[in-house]
């Protein structure tokens, strides 16, 4: 199974100032909770779509916390994959708003590009001029974790020597179902390939894998295999972090969840993909710890689970070396 060491952690969420307050963030932020002209200082920034901000501030500290390695390692070999659901929604509603009241040559047109979800990431890689390959997954829920799946089978198979795995939301517009505690924020990774070895400069190791829970057939088989799988090797772990919303495959995985580890919580999971990506940033940011499993699942069928293993307090930020 490939997996990522985890060498930076980088988040930007509201009332949360590091990774390992990510579970801590406000239920209903703060107007101008995120000041752009002081996260990411200098000219270009502040028209850009608020999701871009989030992601390239949260990548920014995320690649300071990762220390000399992005710096030495060749553009080419340089890699950036970010999922997302919702990083456009408020922009596409804004632009259609827009063009309803006045036309299409009332639209930004620095922002007019956005309507593409991939452009978030493209916008990232420019940023830090990455030149090995850019990727973007789009799925409710599990749009992270498909991303540090995507980045650890590019790794794997030599695409790149590092790669930004990020995450990155925006609120939904208040029409849509579900805006009311909808995920605003973002979480960046700076990631190698997973040895086997704790590696000094990283926080731990996360390994990921997915099911597919179809209609008609008992969600148990599928779930089983999928843990079989995830927790062949290594110690079985102690904790399962369930974050999932009340859709059929949601209550399916919550039924099948309980007695699978020592200790279950279960948190809530509104629109957006960043929920799930907040548990790994607080579980990675806090230290080593028994091996863990967060687990997210959509409506849709898709369930995802990724697995924690933290390395004793190596990363230099958690011994106070950096």
């Amino acid at each position: 199974m490939t997996g990522l060491d985890v060498l930076g952690l980088g988040v930007v969420l509201p009332g949360a100032d590091k990774p390992a307050d990510a579970l801590a963030v406000s239920a209903a932020p703060a107007p101008g909770w995120f000041d752009v002209t002081a996260a990411l200082p200098g000219r270009g920034y502040r028209r850009l779509p608020a999701a871009c901000q989030y992601l390239l501030a949260a990548a920014g500290n995320a690649l300071d916390d990762a220390g000399a390695a992005p710096a030495s390692t060749p553009a080419e070999r340089l890699g950036v994959v970010v999922g997302t659901n919702n990083a456009g929604m408020a922009l596409m509603d804004e632009q259609d708003r827009t063009i309803l009241d006045l036309d299409a040559d009332g639209i930004s047109p620095i922002t007019a590009p956005y309507f593409a979800m991939s452009l978030f990431a493209s916008r990232l890689a420019v940023e830090h001029t990455i030149h090995g390959f850019t990727l973007t997954t789009n799925s409710p829920r599990t749009a992270g974790f498909d991303a540090v799946q995507a980045g650890a089978r590019a790794l794997a198979c030599g695409r790149a020597d590092l790669v930004i795995v990020g995450a990155t939301e925006e609120t939904l517009p208040d029409s849509e179902p579900g805006a009311e505690g909808s995920d605003i924020g973002a979480v960046a990774l700076v990631c190698a390939r997973a040895t086997g070895a704790p590696n000094p400069a990283a926080y731990g190791t996360c390994r990921m894998r997915n099911a597919f829970l179809a209609p008609g057939v008992a969600p148990a088989v599928a779930l089983d295999e999928t843990w079989a799988a995830l927790t062949a090797d290594g110690p079985r772990p102690r904790h399962v972090h369930a974050v999932l919303d009340d859709s059929p495959t949601g209550r399916a995985v919550l039924d099948w969840v309980d007695g699978k580890a020592a200790e279950v919580s279960v948190s809530p999971a509104g629109p957006g993909c960043l929920s799930p990506m907040r548990h790994v940033a607080a579980l990675l940011g806090a230290g080593s710890g028994p091996d863990r499993v967060v687990v997210t699942a959509a409506a849709e069928g898709n369930v995802a689970f990724l697995r924690l293993t933290n390395f004793p307090d190596n990363h230099p930020q958690l011994h106070g070396s950096r």
